[in-house]
């Protein structure tokens, strides 16, 4: 028998001691690189950064979606129809049916994920999207903190901020446009902060690449998008002649910042003008947000021409989605820059990060965009999301209290050693302020959030709704489908399940024409709301349809029929 000898014995002994180090040591180096100094265009910790935050997202919708939450506004189910009738539908596929109510990144990145009638029925389609989307957003504020020199508990804070509220977790179980949104800021923002602190000054093309596609992505996502065209330009501008003096250089760098946003903006235009033979069709259509303002703002419901009501109105707004201790944190980030940081070259970052905010200064006060709360005395709650694009200067501002403390620690007590831990105290302490903060806003969402509460609301007012789609869906058995889904409470063809390409929608033109003017030739079923703007309604009373069909379900909100004979 062969002898064990004295090196075997003891790598046989401490072979599980060396297994259990391994994950040690890796955890260990990962800590290590969240505290990592910028030296490249790598940014140490992104990766995991990222991961986690989508971690975090899913685990939030394997309670959301089951519930049905998740689909509880009526524009989330739009655009869930949206994305996946670009590749099923009754009518031509295509780019065509991307329409101009919304602009369309939106609906061009959600459609892969719905291209499954499950993923697209339950909402998992949009849940995995909004999932991308927050690991963006937490990537993004994470490079942008540690390009500003921030150190690891900065960096966590910033994070923690954004991954640990309530109403964003929320809005990326949806698919509402806010995810995407807020993902292309906080990519563009990690672009500008690589511009304004490298080493070196970026090409045009880099500048082009690592902050203006994702500019180009926020403006075909929302409008807001368009007015970080023009902030971000100014930014790059000064940054740019602050670091070279030279015209001809800042000039360039303006241009390439600009150029893919600009096309982004032509390519809508373009689009407009050749689908629907108006390039500003988006603006002035019928089913424009613009169109939808008009008729708000002739009744009186809106903050246009009041400068009070639209700061009070949007302040709501912003407080109930980003949260009033963030906002408290953000406005100690601000004083500590203004006074114990002396930032005063990130101001102008952290003013362009409040793009959102500015733009809808603007909107609110034109008569552009609408929020409804109770500032201005509504007793509906409405498009109180526009506010959570907020999140990302509040965050960063409260990453710049917990950057404050050493700074304020070596003056009063001397010493790094005193400075890391007071830095250290300081991140937890606002760490459990974020967490208690969320545990506020869960104790009562509805209440407390209102973006949450316009989703009870809808969730309440949308009842008879979702209770005539799983109905049809249920006793659906093959055939043509009449129905306008431009009506609020006709909303709900996700959650009917039945492929799209089965229904002749207002969508298809003149596929819907030719039914609503002979639906016996056409549809087997049809689908009428009891809502006057509904083009099935005054179809479904005229004596010759209810001569040829039948009623199958009813309620105070919708009626189904069925032809008589199949």
């Amino acid at each position: 028998m062969p002898r064990t000898t004295k090196d075997e014995v003891t790598a046989s002994t401490f072979a599980p001691e060396r297994a259990l180090a391994r994950p040690t040591s890796r955890v260990g180096a990962l800590w290590a690189e969240l505290d990592a100094p910028i030296t490249s265009r790598r940014v140490p910790g992104t990766v995991p950064i990222a991961l986690a935050a989508v971690v975090v997202a899913l685990l939030a919708s394997a309670f959301l979606v089951p519930t049905g939450w998740s689909l509880a506004y009526s524009d989330a189910q739009s655009h869930l129809t949206i994305a996946r009738r670009l590749l099923d539908t009754r009518s031509e596929l295509g780019l065509t049916q991307l329409g101009t109510v919304w602009l369309p990144v939106q609906h061009l990145l959600l459609a892969p994920f719905v291209i499954s009638v499950w993923a697209w029925q339950t909402g998992w389609g949009a849940a995995l999207l909004g999932a991308g989307c927050l690991g963006v957003t937490a990537a993004g504020l994470y490079r942008a903190a540690a390009r500003w020199g921030a150190g690891r508990a900065t960096r966590l804070v910033t994070v923690a901020a954004v991954v640990f509220n309530p109403t964003m977790l929320y809005l990326t179980s949806t698919a509402l446009t806010e995810p995407v949104l807020i993902a292309s800021l906080a990519a563009t923002l990690a672009g500008l902060a690589n511009f304004a602190t490298r080493g070196r000054v970026s090409s045009p093309g880099e500048v082009a690449i690592f902050a203006g596609l994702p500019a180009a992505f926020a403006v075909l996502s929302r409008y807001e998008g368009w007015a970080l065209a023009v902030t971000g330009t100014v930014f790059v501008t000064v940054v740019a002649w602050r670091r070279t003096r030279n015209l001809g250089r800042t000039a360039a760098s303006a241009t390439g910042f600009l150029a893919a946003p600009v096309a982004a903006m032509l390519a809508w235009l373009s689009y407009n003008w050749v689908v629907f033979h108006n390039p500003l069709e988006f603006l002035y259509g019928e089913f424009s947000a613009n169109a939808q303002q008009t008729e708000i703002v002739a009744a009186g419901a809106t903050t246009k021409g009041s400068l009070a009501a639209t700061f009070a109105t949007l302040n709501l707004a912003v407080g109930a989605s980003v949260g009033w201790a963030l906002l408290v944190l953000a406005a100690l980030g601000l004083v500590a820059a203004l006074t114990v940081l002396r930032a005063r070259n990130r101001l102008l970052f952290l003013l362009t990060s409040a793009t959102s905010y500015l733009f809808l200064i603007v909107a609110l006060y034109t008569g552009q965009a609408v929020i409804w709360n109770q500032a201005i005395g509504a007793t509906y709650i409405w498009n109180n999301r526009f506010g959570m694009a907020s999140i990302l200067p509040a965050a960063l501002l409260a990453g710049l209290a917990v950057e404050a403390v050493p700074h304020l620690a070596n003056r009063f007590r001397g010493g790094q050693r005193w400075g890391r831990w007071a830095t250290t105290i300081a991140a937890i302490l606002t760490t459990l302020v974020l967490i208690g903060q969320a545990g506020w806003f869960l104790q009562a969402p509805a209440a407390r959030s209102l973006v949450i509460t316009e989703a009870a609301e809808s969730m309440t007012r949308g009842a008879d709704s979702r209770q005539a789609a799983a109905w049809l869906g249920a006793n659906y058995d093959g055939g043509e489908i009449l129905l306008d889904e431009t009506t609020w409470s006709n909303a709900v063809l996700p959650q009917i399940g039945i492929p799209l390409r089965d229904f002749y929608l207002r969508a298809n033109d003149q596929y819907f024409t030719e039914a609503l003017a002979d639906p016996t030739s056409h549809v087997k079923w049809v689908w009428a709301s009891r809502d006057s703007s509904d083009l099935v309604t005054a179809l479904a009373k005229t004596t010759s349809f209810q001569a040829s069909y039948r009623q199958v379900f009813a309620n105070d909100t919708i009626i189904i029929y069925t032809r008589i004979g199949g």
